[in-house]
């Protein structure tokens, strides 16, 4: 009977062991998506600053801001089940003289949903941006990005004619600071 003891006892040291292997792993892919998260909102708040035309950007950005709410979630209802389990447990008193396992045991469940959720957003990241090289989307992003520098200039062009024609009486002054604002920022980007 004692070796049978043993031996259920010897097993479950190892399946905790893995187990705690694998929450450190998921702590840290976490992590690791938390950091691309700030580079994927950078880049998400270049988008919606500049106006993309082209509707192969408009969806790869589209793609991009759907896996960041995706990614927002997982690491959000981590940290807040991460916190209502610890608070449980805090309010649990009894609980405080069983092995620290049976609290373990408790966030197995979540662990391993939260660790398929993480490597599902980390492939369709990878393809995400896989697509921007298979489709060409470098390319369009740059002469989207020189298309739109080029219309703001001309956009200033026809703002700097408008304000040049036109008999406003009492702010010649302020019409003269604007054209010249406007003309000096014209030339500023070319």
């Amino acid at each position: 009977m004692a070796d049978t003891v043993s031996i259920f006892v010897e097993k479950l040291s190892n399946l905790v062991l893995q187990e705690a292997f694998l929450f450190g792993q998921v702590e840290g892919q976490v992590k690791l998506l938390r950091d691309e998260l700030k580079w994927m909102r950078l880049f998400l708040k270049d988008a919606d600053s500049q106006s993309l035309y082209n509707e192969k950007i408009k969806l790869w950005v589209e793609q991009i801001r759907n896996v960041t709410h995706d990614a927002e979630d997982a690491i959000d209802e981590f940290i807040l089940d991460m916190d209502r389990r610890q608070l449980r447990l805090n309010t649990l008193k009894f609980l405080k003289c069983l092995p620290t396992c049976v609290g373990f045991a408790d966030k197995l469940p979540f662990i391993h949903e939260l660790d398929g959720r993480v490597k599902e957003i980390n492939i369709r990241i990878e393809r995400i941006m896989a697509n921007r090289s298979k489709y060409g989307l470098e390319a369009l992003m740059a002469s989207s990005s020189s298309s739109t520098t080029d219309q703001v200039v001309v956009h200033k062009e026809k703002w700097a004619q408008v304000v040049e024609g036109s008999d406003v009486v009492g702010i010649e002054d302020g019409t003269d600071v604007v054209t010249q604002m406007l003309m000096k920022g014209r030339c500023g980007e070319r």
